[in-house]
């Protein structure tokens, strides 16, 4: 089951705040999971503030990431994107480090389980990338993540995960307040999701709002939806995953369609 949910946080990375960046799973101590994941990302219109304009750009990513199991209760989790926004507009993005700790796990009468989790994770730019152009790479933030995690979980291998909490990013770009929920069907042979993913920022400036700011300062808000499919190869050693997501509002952010394809290979050492 462990293997399953890694993938995940590669979709996000690899192109912007794909889908929420931890889970409600907990991988149990010594195993780890590596991650190779290439996503597309292509919108036609952007949102200048809340105002949408024709404006368009098609981006690709490859991440790499790893997670690994510290504790039975404490998993730790580490990515490095690189992103391609046109040719001679590329570089490593953020690095992004997250640790999720297990606080609760308790079974419940009809045969399911819930389990609550907290996570704190850093994110920093990794190279002097483009941030104030159509082509920009990212915001160059330097951040804080802080979460509360929510799952339900059924025999059945239906579940549902929620979590919220707050981003504190280091000036000129805006903190935020992250929201997510989550459901699927998790099985041995199988993982499938659906998931809703929010962001609002607080503050910042916006796109052609005459204040010619820095494009650091937009404060990046929306509204998106997704679902992710997984498969493991014969062994449950490794496996191919497919994710998809859509913006369906927003504020500083393209209407953007985003594709990925992560191939996942599970490692385990002596405990």
């Amino acid at each position: 089951m462990k293997i399953l949910h890694s993938f995940l946080f590669c979709l996000l990375v690899a192109h912007g705040m794909a889908q929420p960046p931890v889970d409600g799973w907990s991988k149990g101590k010594g195993n780890i999971d590596a991650v190779v994941s290439y996503s597309y990302e292509s919108y036609s219109k952007y949102y200048a503030g809340y105002d949408m304009v024709s404006l368009g750009r098609k981006t690709q990513g490859v991440s790499l990431y790893a997670a690994a199991g510290l504790a039975e209760w404490l998993d730790v989790q580490m990515s490095v994107p690189y992103v391609i926004t046109q040719p001679g507009y590329s570089g490593l993005q953020d690095f992004s480090s997250y640790l999720k700790a297990r606080a609760i796990n308790k079974n419940l009468s009809g045969g399911g389980s819930l389990t609550m989790f907290t996570s704190l994770g850093f994110l920093a730019p990794m190279t002097a990338y483009e941030t104030e152009s159509l082509f920009a790479i990212g915001q160059q933030a330097t951040a804080f993540d802080i979460r509360g995690i929510v799952q339900f979980k059924h025999t059945t291998g239906f579940f549902v995960m929620g979590q919220s909490g707050y981003t504190i990013r280091v000036d000129p770009v805006t903190s935020s307040l992250p929201a997510a929920l989550k459901m699927g069907l998790a099985k041995s042979k199988y993982y499938f999701d659906v998931w809703v993913d929010f962001q609002h920022a607080f503050g910042g400036s916006d796109y052609r709002d005459g204040s010619n700011s820095s494009f650091r300062t937009f404060g990046v808000s929306y509204a998106k939806i997704g679902a992710s499919f997984y498969r493991p190869f014969k062994g449950g050693k490794s496996g191919i995953a497919l994710g998809g997501s859509y913006v369906l509002g927003g504020r500083n952010i393209g209407k953007a369609y985003t594709g990925a394809l992560s191939f996942i290979k599970k490692f385990s050492v002596s405990k």
